[in-house]
């Protein structure tokens, strides 16, 4: 799995899990520096699957942090097409600023567009990747 497909799966899968906001994971585990661990092991295990990271994961993190939910329910049933959407646009972020995968989920992450693609109750996750992008440019 490449960078980006592996950042982006997990970010999303992880939210999907915990039930937290997408944008939330991403930011509060690159702030720990969980997501640069992540990478790594993708380079030493490519052939796992996505469910060797979240144990990888919360057995790193339990006790150390924690990331609250504050949902009364699940709501972040749209990962898997939220994955597929954020694929396409922030691969567009990556090629058109020339950056390498963790610059541009940075990039994306950190945005304001991104907190409403997160929450499936906006719906931004059914939006089209061309106006995704375009409102990321935005800001």
């Amino acid at each position: 799995m490449d960078e980006l497909t592996l950042l982006i799966s997990f970010t999303e899968y992880y939210g999907f899990l915990k039930n937290i906001p997408g944008n939330r994971v991403y930011t509060t585990l690159d702030h720990v520096g969980m997501l640069t661990n992540v990478l790594e092991s993708g380079k030493q295990f490519p052939d796992m699957d996505l469910d060797f990271y979240i144990g990888m994961v919360d057995g790193m993190m339990a006790g150390a942090m924690a990331m609250e939910n504050d949902m009364p329910q699940k709501a972040f049933g749209g990962y898997q097409e939220r994955t597929a959407l954020l694929l396409d646009v922030i691969g567009r972020i990556a090629k058109k600023h020339h950056m390498n995968a963790k610059e541009a989920c940075n990039l994306y992450y950190n945005s304001r567009t991104a907190a409403e693609v997160a929450d499936d109750r906006t719906g931004y996750y059914k939006k089209s990747a061309d106006e995704i992008f375009a409102l990321v440019e935005k800001e």
